[in-house]
Order: C-alpha cells, then sequence, then structure tokens
C-alpha cells in the first residue's frame, strides 16, 4: 500500500475549511482510492514548533493508482485552485504494510 501525505499553511486571506472543502472533492471523483482522510490542525502551537494547518492523507493499492491520481485531470483543476490559498506545501509518499 503507498500513502500519500499532504500538508498545508493557509495563505493570508484564506479560508481552512474552503481548503478541506475543495480538497474533499477529490475522493468523491477517484474510487480507486483506498482510504481517505483530511482534517486542519487543533491547538496551539507549542514547544514542539509550529503545526502545520491541515494534513490530507490517502492510501493507494500501488504506485501507479498514486501516479494516475497525481496525473488525473480532475486533480490538476484542483491543484490550480488550491495553490493561491495556501502559503506551504508539503508531500510524502512512502510505502507502509498493508
Amino acid at each position: 500500500m503507498i500513502r500519500h501525505v499532504f500538508a498545508w499553511q493557509v495563505a493570508p486571506g484564506h479560508d481552512n475549511d474552503k481548503i478541506i472543502e475543495l480538497l474533499n472533492r477529490l475522493s468523491d471523483e477517484m474510487d480507486f482510492i483506498v482510504s481517505w482522510s483530511v482534517g486542519k490542525h487543533v491547538g496551539e502551537p507549542n514547544e514542539n514548533g509550529d503545526p502545520w494547518d491541515g494534513a490530507l492523507i490517502t492510501d493507494f493499492a500501488s504506485w501507479d493508482d498514486l501516479e494516475r491520481y497525481s496525473t488525473a485531470p480532475f486533480h490538476m483543476e484542483i491543484v490550480d485552485q488550491l495553490l493561491p490559498m495556501v502559503s506551504g506545501r508539503v508531500v510524502v509518499d512512502f510505502e507502509v504494510d498493508a
């Protein structure tokens, strides 16, 4: 199984709930996603550092499915809408035992 983690920081003047709504549209369109979890950070910064504002965690059956997701035209449309709404983003992809 392949896990894809996407975390973001909200750009000034934008709404984290709108980002989550936009991201959730992806899960409705792509039936090959094994699991989907998205949420916003809860709590204040502490000694661990400044948190990211939210994260999306998705699982795929294979690297090919992750590539299919990443290059899908609908995904690219969502990314184009998302980019002005975030000031920072990070992605990590890795294999997990199923």
